[in-house]
């Protein structure tokens, strides 16, 4: 992805588009860009594959794998994973919602979940601290209609996916204190 992304980029400050200066932003932009595209596009095949595509969701946790073909499978499987598991053991209603509102506290509390090679400064911190509010409440509000609606298969996956995301923030954070005290 890194060299695809690299052709696209070249091509935009060769045509003037941008600065020579804005290269790198633009060539990891690009290339996060080009990443999540192919694993969206996997997963729209498994899930249409396995006939779930209302159970397809995207997300995120703390784990920050060294490669992007290693987080790329490591995405696919949790997803399929996930998706299998809530198709022969969906979780009862209310062991999903107490599942919810814990880890959305869990979540909230950690988040965000750096990364040694990259860490967050104080606005960063702030900002994605905001976002994942946004998220959350999200969450809640599709959690809280879906069951309304009795589509509580559908809340069963939402936190099958909460507690896969706590699961990888936890695991985040104790990779990141391990690089960061490796580093000294």
């Amino acid at each position: 992805m890194r060299f695809l992304s690299e052709k696209i980029t070249d091509h935009i400050v060769k045509s003037g588009a941008i600065s020579e200066e804005s290269y790198a932003i633009y060539q990891y932009g690009f290339q996060i860009g080009l990443e999540m595209l192919g694993c969206f596009l996997v997963s729209l095949f498994i899930a249409l594959y396995m006939h779930m595509i209302p159970q397809l969701r995207t997300y995120a946790g703390g784990i920050h794998l060294k490669s992007y073909l290693g987080c790329f499978f490591c995405s696919i499987a949790v997803q399929t994973m996930i998706l299998l598991i809530n198709e022969y053991y969906a979780l009862k209603c209310t062991i999903a919602w107490l599942i919810i509102l814990i880890g959305t506290i869990l979540i909230l509390k950690v988040a965000p979940v750096e990364n040694v090679n990259r860490e967050l400064d104080q606005y960063e911190r702030k900002h994605c601290k905001g976002v994942t509010k946004k998220v959350l409440t999200g969450i809640i509000v599709v959690s809280a209609v879906c069951t309304y609606l009795e589509r509580y298969n559908t809340v069963s996956l939402i936190a099958l996916t909460i507690m896969m995301v706590i699961i990888s923030q936890y695991m985040g954070i104790v990779i990141f204190k391990f690089g960061k005290n490796r580093r000294r």
